[in-house]
């Protein structure tokens, strides 16, 4: 029987067609508010730079006359993508909520805020902590290998965003874990069974969030992944014994 209350698929089409031009407008509106701010947004991104001991006047430079103009674009582009994300997301949410099931929609406003806190923690651990210790690395092993540390303020740029966004990105892995698990698709067992498996797949996206290939860089980003993975181990058997499930003891036995 058809839903008397249903769009007709035109008005589902002019609905999406607003959820785009409002989401153009947002990304519109986020670059043109970076642009404007870029030498606040560098100096922000240079901060774990300083951190680490170093003037970034005088490491990054640049290499060509234009470079600062590419430099401003890039900046904004990047701010601009994240700055106008959370009302991008807001309008699409709003966008499918009619179609979704009561239960569904419970589940929409904390997977969302979850969503948010976590990719937020992310960027901060990186922030504070992994990028001032990964450059700190790096400029006291130029040192040991005796060369001076000079380097492109756009590579220094693409290297700092692109650990911010892959860390950020990273950490909703528990989310991604806990739905399957509340979908009844991976239950706490299989978490645990699967253990070693997982710290090989941690291995594999921390290497990919990792722009260069050095072991310091990668042990750093898989530690709190891995923590993060078994601290789902345990919501995972504590969600299943609230809803009444019998969930097998947790296996805390040392991996082999």
């Amino acid at each position: 029987m058809s839903d008397p209350n249903a769009k007709p698929f035109m008005e589902h089409l002019d609905d999406l067609r607003w959820v785009l031009v409002k989401s153009a407008l947002a990304l519109a509106i986020g670059v043109t508010l970076c642009f404007i701010y870029t030498k606040k947004l560098l100096n922000v991104l240079e901060w774990p730079l300083r951190q680490a001991g170093q003037d970034p006047a005088t490491i990054a430079v640049v290499l060509h006359p234009a470079d600062p103009f590419f430099i401003q674009i890039q900046i904004s582009t990047m701010g601009g993508v994240i700055l106008s994300l959370p009302f991008i997301l807001y309008f699409i949410a709003g966008f499918i909520l009619p179609a979704l099931t009561p239960r569904e929609k419970k589940y929409l406003a904390p997977v969302f805020t979850a969503g948010a806190l976590l990719f937020l923690i992310g960027i901060a651990f990186c922030y504070f902590l992994v990028l001032p210790q990964t450059f700190a690395f790096f400029i006291d092993y130029n040192k040991w290998m005796g060369v001076q540390a000079n380097w492109t303020l756009s590579n220094y740029i693409d290297f700092t965003v692109q650990m911010l966004l892959g860390l950020g990105l990273a950490f909703e892995f528990p989310l991604v874990l806990m739905l399957l698990n509340i979908l009844g698709i991976l239950p706490h067992q299989s978490l645990v069974e699967y253990r070693r498996h997982a710290l090989v797949i941690v291995v594999v996206i921390a290497a990919c969030i990792t722009p260069s290939s050095d072991l310091f860089s990668l042990a750093v980003i898989s530690a709190p992944l891995y923590v993060l993975y078994e601290a789902c181990v345990w919501l995972t058997w504590l969600r299943e014994l609230k809803a009444g499930q019998p969930p097998e003891v947790l296996d805390n036995t040392p991996m082999e």
